[in-house]
């Protein structure tokens, strides 16, 4: 402390650096989250595209004239790459452990949650969900990917601008923080390109738009969350920088946010690295954290070998020599039975999925060879497809909470009809739900959907239940 001022002598600030489409947002913060000084870089046509880095050379003279107008930056600034470089997934169920086995386990089951896992770089994270309080056993975990080529030349671009780089986060999964409303409960957070639903401030589903332009998207993604979390309610709507307003009768609370730089602010608020992602490589991250680590019990220990070395050089040379040895070779063992004991655990976890992916899979097929539930259901589409209704395609499925799903894909004429279909269904006493979680228009002006029917306990199917429609 300051001599009897009661304030920290020294002041620590944070940094962000949000990538959009047209701008440059940086910000810094002080220990409170306020706003320090900021600064804008418009970035030329071409550079970023949909919310992905097309011209690297365009965007290193953004970062370079962003240095310019901010001097010399002390802190590691963290980077938030545009929601078209990232890939992030909706969240994963995992036995309770530590985030650093379910990295390991993702990183060994890669390919059965993402894509090839050439030139891709992840990280997780745990989080909350309306369903972690059923079961205290098990936790929820969110992961993102970006190309390990596209970060190592945002990290070289921001080196040779002059820019320390700190954490490299998706843009969309740290603006969240920028909105402490949406840490209640069920909210909806919306801007131009992203509309993501979070639970108690943690983003639990992501989905992007080339450009937001009205309250019909928001509207799905509500419909979309009341039929998954039904025992939450939705509390409010946060929105930032978009072009239309939310009538005030539309019966939802809704908070606006004024300020351009939510998005760096979001990113400079990164309180630990326990509670958010960063896409750089392991090594990077491991050479960052030795050139600014500092250890007093080292400095001290070298201090004392000195002192003890001009009383007895052959002496402690040896017993250093020794200690050294020991200690290498102790890591060693240490490390040998701790990566044994996550493999060992990692095939127990796998043993099990198998096991429990086998029981599902018997369960579908035994459904698929039984004739009269598989006939009902097609009969019920079938009686329920109303007026100016096209069925594409429909698939039968199992469901990420057990069960049989079925997927239908279509077209309809008019919302009227879409209502009537899904009416009928939902009367039909086929199906536990009817879910339309995604629709939009095509050229023609009709509505492309996709609809999701869960279908009920396959023993009480075949007692004769048919369908109601029109």
């Amino acid at each position: 402390m300051a001599f009897g001022a009661g304030k920290k002598i020294i002041q620590r600030n944070y940094a962000g650096l949000a990538i959009h489409d047209d701008f440059i947002y940086f910000v810094e913060t002080d220990e409170n989250g306020e706003a320090v000084r900021n600064a804008t870089v418009a970035l030329p046509e071409g550079c970023v595209v949909n919310g992905a880095v097309k011209d690297f050379a365009m965007l290193e003279e953004g970062f370079k004239n962003l240095h310019k107008k901010t001097g010399k930056i002390g802190q590691p600034v963290t980077i938030g790459l545009p929601y078209g470089d990232t890939v992030i997934r909706r969240p994963i169920s995992f036995p309770r452990m530590s985030i650093e086995d379910i990295r390991s386990t993702l990183d060994l089951n890669f390919e059965e949650y993402f894509s090839s896992r050439t030139d891709t770089i992840f990280d997780a994270v745990i989080i909350k969900t309306p369903l972690d309080a059923n079961d205290k056993d098990k936790v929820s975990v969110l992961a993102a990917t970006a190309k390990e080529s596209l970060v190592n030349k945002i990290l070289d671009i921001a080196k040779k601008s002059g820019i320390p780089a700190g954490a490299i986060e998706p843009v969309n999964f740290a603006m969240l923080r920028a909105a402490p409303e949406l840490k209640e409960g069920l909210c909806i957070f919306a801007d131009n390109h992203n509309i993501i639903a979070t639970w108690e401030g943690f983003g639990i589903f992501y989905r992007t738009v080339n450009k937001l332009s009205n309250f019909q998207d928001i509207l799905n993604t509500a419909q979309f969350l009341r039929t998954q979390y039904r025992h939450a309610e939705l509390n409010r709507i946060v929105i930032a920088g978009l072009d239309f307003q939310i009538s005030a009768d539309s019966g939802m609370d809704v908070v606006s946010i004024a300020d351009p730089y939510y998005s760096a602010i979001g990113l400079a608020r990164r309180e630990s690295p326990e509670e958010g992602l960063d896409l750089r490589p392991a090594e990077y991250v491991e050479l960052e954290r030795r050139r600014y680590s500092f250890n007093p019990n080292r400095l001290i220990l070298w201090g004392l070998l000195a002192g003890f070395l001009m009383t007895s050089i052959g002496t402690i040379t040896y017993a250093s020599i020794t200690l050294f040895h020991l200690n290498g070779q102790i890591e060693e063992m240490q490390d040998n039975v701790s990566s044994l004991t996550i493999h060992r655990q990692a095939l127990e976890r796998r043993n099990s999925e198998l096991e429990a992916s086998r029981r599902k899979t018997e369960k579908i097929l035994d459904f698929l060879k039984t004739d009269i539930p598989a006939l009902e259901i097609l009969n019920a589409l079938e009686v329920n497809q109303a007026d100016g209704i096209k069925y594409d395609n429909a698939d039968f499925v199992l469901g990420p909470l057990g069960g049989v799903n079925v997927m239908v894909d279509g077209k309809a004429d008019n919302n009227t009809a879409l209502l009537s279909m899904t009416t009928g269904l939902k009367e039909s006493g086929i199906f536990d739900s009817v879910m339309l979680p995604i629709s939009q228009r095509d050229q023609l002006n009709r509505i492309v959907f996709k609809l999701v029917l869960r279908v009920k306990d396959i023993l009480t199917l075949g007692g004769g239940v048919t369908g109601h429609g029109k």
